[in-house]
Protein backbone atom coordinates (compact mmCIF):
# COMPACT_ATOMS: atom_id res chain seq x y z
CA UNK A 1 0.00 0.00 0.00
CA UNK A 2 1.80 3.40 -1.05
CA UNK A 3 1.81 6.11 1.31
CA UNK A 4 -1.44 8.04 1.49
CA UNK A 5 -2.48 12.04 1.94
CA UNK A 6 -3.09 12.80 5.45
CA UNK A 7 -5.42 15.33 4.33
CA UNK A 8 -7.33 11.83 2.90
CA UNK A 9 -6.55 9.89 5.64
CA UNK A 10 -8.24 12.55 8.13
CA UNK A 11 -11.18 12.63 6.18
CA UNK A 12 -11.45 9.35 6.41
CA UNK A 13 -11.18 8.82 10.16
CA UNK A 14 -13.65 11.83 10.33
CA UNK A 15 -16.30 10.51 8.00
CA UNK A 16 -16.21 6.96 10.16
CA UNK A 17 -16.91 8.75 13.43
CA UNK A 18 -20.00 10.67 12.26
CA UNK A 19 -21.56 7.30 11.05
CA UNK A 20 -24.98 6.96 12.85
CA UNK A 21 -25.23 3.39 13.95
CA UNK A 22 -27.73 1.07 11.44
CA UNK A 23 -28.28 -2.22 10.61
CA UNK A 24 -26.98 -2.26 7.47
CA UNK A 25 -23.57 -1.52 6.02
CA UNK A 26 -22.74 1.64 5.03
CA UNK A 27 -20.89 2.74 2.18
CA UNK A 28 -18.92 5.91 1.62
CA UNK A 29 -19.01 8.51 -1.09
CA UNK A 30 -17.23 11.70 -2.12
CA UNK A 31 -18.27 14.63 -3.50
CA UNK A 32 -15.76 17.03 -5.52
CA UNK A 33 -17.44 20.43 -6.44
CA UNK A 34 -16.11 22.01 -9.65
CA UNK A 35 -15.77 25.80 -9.86
CA UNK A 36 -14.79 27.91 -12.83
CA UNK A 37 -15.33 25.32 -15.35
CA UNK A 38 -17.61 26.17 -18.33
CA UNK A 39 -20.07 23.02 -18.65
CA UNK A 40 -21.64 23.91 -21.76
CA UNK A 41 -18.40 23.58 -23.91
CA UNK A 42 -18.39 19.39 -24.83
CA UNK A 43 -14.30 19.59 -24.29
CA UNK A 44 -15.01 20.96 -20.44
CA UNK A 45 -17.16 17.90 -20.17
CA UNK A 46 -15.44 14.17 -19.39
CA UNK A 47 -16.41 10.80 -18.01
CA UNK A 48 -13.86 8.28 -16.91
CA UNK A 49 -13.21 5.10 -15.68
CA UNK A 50 -11.13 5.07 -12.33
CA UNK A 51 -9.81 1.47 -11.62
CA UNK A 52 -9.42 1.47 -8.20
CA UNK A 53 -6.40 0.09 -5.66
CA UNK A 54 -8.25 -1.54 -3.47
CA UNK A 55 -11.05 -4.02 -4.01
CA UNK A 56 -14.83 -2.60 -3.57
CA UNK A 57 -15.77 -5.94 -1.65
CA UNK A 58 -19.77 -6.81 -1.52
CA UNK A 59 -20.14 -2.81 -3.90
CA UNK A 60 -18.29 -4.53 -6.67
CA UNK A 61 -19.80 -3.33 -10.21
CA UNK A 62 -22.22 -5.24 -12.30
CA UNK A 63 -20.71 -6.07 -15.45
CA UNK A 64 -22.98 -6.59 -18.30
CA UNK A 65 -20.72 -8.86 -21.38
CA UNK A 66 -22.20 -8.51 -25.19
CA UNK A 67 -21.01 -11.54 -27.17
CA UNK A 68 -21.21 -14.17 -29.94
CA UNK A 69 -19.80 -17.83 -29.99
CA UNK A 70 -16.74 -18.72 -28.28
CA UNK A 71 -16.27 -15.29 -26.41
CA UNK A 72 -20.24 -15.49 -25.02
CA UNK A 73 -18.72 -19.10 -23.93
CA UNK A 74 -15.61 -17.30 -22.64
CA UNK A 75 -17.54 -14.85 -20.65
CA UNK A 76 -20.50 -17.39 -18.72
CA UNK A 77 -17.50 -18.96 -17.27
CA UNK A 78 -15.87 -15.74 -15.79
CA UNK A 79 -16.26 -14.62 -11.99
CA UNK A 80 -17.61 -11.58 -12.31
CA UNK A 81 -19.61 -11.39 -15.09
CA UNK A 82 -23.24 -10.93 -13.85
CA UNK A 83 -24.65 -11.17 -17.12
CA UNK A 84 -24.06 -12.19 -21.19
CA UNK A 85 -26.40 -11.37 -24.27
CA UNK A 86 -25.87 -12.64 -27.72
CA UNK A 87 -26.79 -11.15 -30.82
CA UNK A 88 -30.20 -12.89 -30.98
CA UNK A 89 -30.81 -11.12 -27.36
CA UNK A 90 -29.80 -7.68 -28.57
CA UNK A 91 -32.26 -7.91 -31.62
CA UNK A 92 -34.96 -8.62 -29.14
CA UNK A 93 -34.22 -5.46 -27.31
CA UNK A 94 -33.96 -3.28 -30.12
CA UNK A 95 -37.48 -0.92 -29.89
CA UNK A 96 -37.95 -2.49 -26.08
CA UNK A 97 -37.52 0.73 -24.29
CA UNK A 98 -38.58 -0.08 -20.82
CA UNK A 99 -36.40 -3.24 -21.22
CA UNK A 100 -33.44 -1.37 -22.23
CA UNK A 101 -33.69 1.15 -19.61
CA UNK A 102 -33.86 -1.38 -16.75
CA UNK A 103 -30.23 -2.94 -18.61
CA UNK A 104 -28.67 0.15 -18.19
CA UNK A 105 -29.66 0.76 -14.90
CA UNK A 106 -29.11 -2.33 -13.63
CA UNK A 107 -25.40 -3.14 -15.33
CA UNK A 108 -22.76 -0.27 -14.14
CA UNK A 109 -20.24 -0.88 -17.25
CA UNK A 110 -21.09 -2.79 -20.81
CA UNK A 111 -18.29 -4.65 -22.75
CA UNK A 112 -19.53 -5.35 -26.27
CA UNK A 113 -17.76 -7.50 -28.40
CA UNK A 114 -16.88 -5.02 -31.71
CA UNK A 115 -18.72 -6.86 -34.55
CA UNK A 116 -22.01 -6.19 -32.05
CA UNK A 117 -21.15 -2.40 -31.13
CA UNK A 118 -23.71 -0.96 -33.70
CA UNK A 119 -26.51 -3.25 -33.10
CA UNK A 120 -25.77 -2.39 -28.91
CA UNK A 121 -25.94 1.00 -29.99
CA UNK A 122 -28.88 0.65 -31.71
CA UNK A 123 -30.37 -1.57 -28.97
CA UNK A 124 -29.14 0.46 -25.64
CA UNK A 125 -27.64 3.72 -26.51
CA UNK A 126 -30.31 5.92 -25.92
CA UNK A 127 -31.19 4.05 -22.29
CA UNK A 128 -27.33 3.82 -21.51
CA UNK A 129 -26.45 7.63 -22.63
CA UNK A 130 -29.29 9.27 -20.58
CA UNK A 131 -27.17 7.35 -17.50
CA UNK A 132 -24.04 8.75 -18.62
CA UNK A 133 -22.87 5.29 -19.65
CA UNK A 134 -21.66 3.67 -22.89
CA UNK A 135 -20.87 0.16 -24.26
CA UNK A 136 -17.40 -0.28 -24.13
CA UNK A 137 -15.73 -2.32 -27.00
CA UNK A 138 -13.78 -5.31 -25.94
CA UNK A 139 -10.12 -5.18 -27.64
CA UNK A 140 -9.59 -8.25 -30.17
CA UNK A 141 -7.45 -10.76 -28.66
CA UNK A 142 -7.27 -9.78 -25.04
CA UNK A 143 -7.97 -11.25 -21.98
CA UNK A 144 -11.21 -11.17 -20.73
CA UNK A 145 -10.77 -12.36 -17.65
CA UNK A 146 -8.20 -9.69 -16.99
CA UNK A 147 -10.33 -7.13 -18.64
CA UNK A 148 -13.79 -7.75 -16.04
CA UNK A 149 -11.87 -8.00 -13.35
CA UNK A 150 -10.50 -4.27 -13.75
CA UNK A 151 -14.10 -3.02 -14.62
CA UNK A 152 -15.64 -5.18 -11.65
CA UNK A 153 -13.00 -2.75 -9.18
CA UNK A 154 -13.79 0.55 -11.50
CA UNK A 155 -15.71 3.56 -10.47
CA UNK A 156 -17.41 5.89 -13.17
CA UNK A 157 -16.69 10.14 -12.40
CA UNK A 158 -18.63 12.01 -15.04
CA UNK A 159 -18.71 15.74 -14.96
CA UNK A 160 -21.74 16.92 -16.98
CA UNK A 161 -24.19 18.98 -16.29
CA UNK A 162 -23.89 19.63 -12.74
CA UNK A 163 -20.40 21.49 -11.72
CA UNK A 164 -19.80 18.18 -9.33
CA UNK A 165 -18.48 14.83 -9.33
CA UNK A 166 -19.65 12.22 -7.36
CA UNK A 167 -19.08 8.70 -6.67
CA UNK A 168 -17.98 5.50 -4.48
CA UNK A 169 -14.61 5.29 -2.43
CA UNK A 170 -15.03 2.64 0.10
CA UNK A 171 -17.42 0.44 2.64
CA UNK A 172 -17.62 0.89 6.15
CA UNK A 173 -15.79 -2.53 6.60
CA UNK A 174 -12.61 -1.32 5.07
CA UNK A 175 -9.74 0.16 6.59
CA UNK A 176 -9.37 3.81 6.81
CA UNK A 177 -5.80 3.56 4.66
CA UNK A 178 -8.03 1.96 2.10
CA UNK A 179 -10.69 4.02 1.70
CA UNK A 180 -7.82 6.75 2.01
CA UNK A 181 -6.04 5.40 -0.86
CA UNK A 182 -9.05 5.10 -2.91
CA UNK A 183 -10.38 8.31 -2.71
CA UNK A 184 -7.14 9.69 -3.62
CA UNK A 185 -7.01 8.06 -6.67
CA UNK A 186 -10.40 9.22 -7.88
CA UNK A 187 -9.34 12.92 -7.16
CA UNK A 188 -6.13 12.85 -8.59
CA UNK A 189 -7.86 11.31 -11.80
CA UNK A 190 -10.39 14.38 -11.77
CA UNK A 191 -7.76 17.03 -11.11
CA UNK A 192 -6.02 15.52 -14.24
CA UNK A 193 -9.10 16.16 -16.54
CA UNK A 194 -9.21 19.84 -15.34
CA UNK A 195 -7.86 22.59 -17.30
CA UNK A 196 -6.95 24.23 -14.72
CA UNK A 197 -6.26 21.56 -12.54
CA UNK A 198 -6.64 22.01 -8.73
CA UNK A 199 -7.43 25.93 -9.27
CA UNK A 200 -10.88 24.22 -10.62
CA UNK A 201 -11.65 22.73 -6.90
CA UNK A 202 -13.87 24.53 -4.57
CA UNK A 203 -14.19 21.75 -2.19
CA UNK A 204 -14.26 17.61 -1.50
CA UNK A 205 -16.73 15.92 1.19
CA UNK A 206 -16.45 12.34 2.18
CA UNK A 207 -19.99 11.32 3.09
CA UNK A 208 -21.40 7.58 4.51
CA UNK A 209 -24.53 6.56 3.96
CA UNK A 210 -25.65 7.96 7.48
CA UNK A 211 -23.39 10.39 8.42
CA UNK A 212 -22.38 13.78 7.83
CA UNK A 213 -21.00 15.43 5.26
CA UNK A 214 -16.75 15.78 6.28
CA UNK A 215 -14.24 18.36 4.51
CA UNK A 216 -11.39 17.15 2.90
CA UNK A 217 -8.87 20.16 3.89
CA UNK A 218 -6.62 20.32 0.96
Amino acid sequence: MRAVSSKFLNAVKQTKESMKKSKSKQSIEMVVNITGVDLSKPQNRFTEVVELPHDLGRKKRKILVVASGNLALEASRIEGVSRVLGREDLEALVGKKKEAKKIASTYDFILVEPPLMGLAARALGAALGSRGKTPTPIPPGSDLGRLVKRYANSVQVQLRKSPQVACLVGLEEDSEEKIAENAETIFNRVVEKLEKKQRSVKSVYLKATRGKPVKVEL
